[in-house]
């Protein structure tokens, strides 16, 4: 299940940690994985939401260093753990991960839960019906997963471990 607030996941569960992994996209708290290569460093020039989703999406899928980043979140759904992203509640923090979240409902039909209190994560979890979606949600899977692998790979052979993003991170699991 792919969550995304502001809170501490382990507000509404203690044990959130054995099922799940927490991920601090834009929040300024420590202590979290930090996914720092999925905030961009300008503005990216766009004039409406759309053109920042595009934009955006470029930003991903035209940097190895980037995408690997970012599929590290859909490897981890995609093995069935819980992904909580964290996230500040400045309106340049919004507007990313608000396109990330629509840059995976998109391209592999997995919706998240926006969690704010007790409530929404009860519910979310009574309620989870997410996973990755039809033909075309598993096909992307798929693909990215093979160019996950080729660029984690490619990073091994040239630099002799892996990134300090994804340290620790078990490529085949």
């Amino acid at each position: 299940m792919l969550m995304y607030g502001q809170k501490d996941p382990r507000e509404f569960d203690p044990s959130f940690e054995e099922h799940g992994c927490i991920f601090n996209i834009t929040s300024l708290k420590e202590g979290y994985n930090k996914l720092n290569m999925l905030v961009p460093m300008n503005s990216m020039g766009y004039t409406t939401d759309r053109d920042y989703d595009i934009a955006y999406a470029n930003y991903i899928f035209n940097n190895d260093a980037v995408f690997v980043e970012f599929f590290i979140i859909i490897y981890y759904l995609y093995i069935g753990k819980d992904v909580y992203l964290i996230y500040s509640n400045e309106d340049w923090s919004e507007n990313i991960i608000e396109s990330l979240l629509k840059l995976i409902q998109q391209r592999y039909g997995y919706n998240a839960y926006l969690i704010n209190e007790d409530e929404d994560y009860i519910y979310s979890k009574m309620n989870d019906s997410t996973y990755f979606n039809g033909e075309w949600g598993l096909y992307n899977l798929d693909i990215d997963k093979n160019r996950f692998s080729y660029a984690v790979q490619n990073y091994i052979l040239n630099f002799g471990k892996l990134p300090y993003m994804i340290e620790g991170f078990i490529v085949n699991e």
